[in-house]
């Protein structure tokens, strides 16, 4: 009970603040890197449309401008949720980072087939590179920056560097290159990331950092590279993160943390916090995103943008991937609440943040992070 009492007294402090914040965290982190966040579309209610503004400065179109929506069939470009999305980003003063240009998901199988028989190498390329330069050259200088090539990095320890995507098992290893030369001749100004999960783990770091310099050595443009920063709640390694950041950077990459969030839920199977999340669990993840942001803030040098991925706690893809779920990995809870997660990190370029003392509190177990 002197726990439970504990960790309810800590989140009123924590939050007390909170609603009526002086200035937003973009204010707060606006000499060391730009906060993005991912948002399922333009159209959103005034009270998270003012969220968005007084808190972030570019966003980022979850899933509108992936291949499969934006030409479902061969040359049927659909461009007009995407324009809205733009739209929307210029009314309300926010730069757009794009996302994603080439992904072995959310990618319609037209690309990899003539009639019933898989197409050719050629024509597989000549498909890419007409979409990446039907779409970059649309948003040609109104697109800051772009996701050209999204987790293409085989996750399995062991020799394989690449996933045997549809991309590879086509192309080879060509369609990487061959994406960001399109993206760089249909705008020459827009900053292109490779961006993938898992990359601040050693061998896959490692394979990441292989492919940098074989493309580096062809004169590839690639300007950056997106950490993704799906990360659970007890499976946060800071070293990790910490060396990938480095070792990216000192490849003279600009480097990015993508799609972050805090995964809460670690059972298998269940709903476990389905009618609210425990104190126990917000002073975690509040301490969990402390820590995160002390690092990137120790790293602003090397880190040009962190993005968010999604507004708050309601719009998350975690609420129903791996499976269906109630889960609450942002720093807004549903009803547009400040979460202790948001007070620690607004407080975390500070010296002054105290100790949250989880270390006496129920944790969940060690269950390994879902992927979808």
């Amino acid at each position: 009970m002197k726990v439970f009492i504990t960790a309810l007294f800590l989140i009123c402090c924590l939050s007390s603040s909170s609603p009526a914040e002086p200035s937003g965290l973009k204010d707060v982190y606006q000499k060391s890197f730009a906060i993005g966040a991912a948002l399922p579309g333009p159209r959103m209610p005034a009270g998270e449309v003012d969220l968005l503004k007084r808190n972030f400065s570019i966003i980022t179109a979850e899933n509108l401008m992936k291949p499969k929506y934006l030409q479902p069939a061969e040359g049927g470009f659909e461009f007009a949720a995407a324009d809205g999305f733009m739209d929307f980003a210029k009314t309300n003063q926010f730069e757009v980072h794009g996302h994603t240009l080439v992904w072995h998901n959310q990618c319609p199988e037209w690309i990899f087939k003539d009639g019933d028989q898989p197409a050719s190498r050629e024509r597989v390329l000549e498909r890419m590179t007409k979409h990446v330069s039907s779409v970059v050259g649309r948003y040609k200088g109104r697109i800051k920056s772009w996701d050209v090539v999204n987790e293409a990095i085989d996750n399995d320890p062991g020799d394989n560097d690449l996933r045997k995507s549809p991309w590879f098992l086509a192309t080879g290893a060509d369609y990487i290159a061959e994406a960001f030369r399109a993206a760089r001749r249909a705008d020459p100004g827009a900053i292109l990331y490779y961006n993938d999960f898992d990359i601040e783990k050693p061998d896959k770091r490692e394979k990441t950092l292989r492919l940098i310099r074989r493309l580096k050595a062809t004169k590839v443009p690639l300007d950056g590279i997106g950490i993704q920063g799906h990360w659970s709640l007890d499976r946060i390694d800071l070293n990790d993160i910490e060396a990938a950041i480095i070792a990216f950077h000192a490849e003279g990459l600009r480097v990015s943390i993508t799609e972050l969030d805090m995964n809460v839920i670690t059972e298998k199977t269940g709903d476990p916090f389905a009618q609210s999340c425990p104190p126990g669990v917000l002073l975690k993840q509040a301490e969990q995103y402390a820590g995160l942001f002390r690092l990137f803030h120790k790293h602003a040098d090397k880190i040009d943008r962190v993005t968010f991925w999604g507004l708050h706690d309601g719009q998350s893809w975690l609420n129903h991937s791996p499976r269906k779920r109630t889960n609450h990995p942002l720093l807004w809870a549903r009803d547009l609440s400040a979460k202790p997660a948001l007070q620690s990190v607004m407080s975390a370029t500070t010296d002054g943040l105290p100790s949250l003392g989880t270390e006496s509190l129920e944790t969940p177990s060690t269950a390994p992070n879902p992927r979808p």
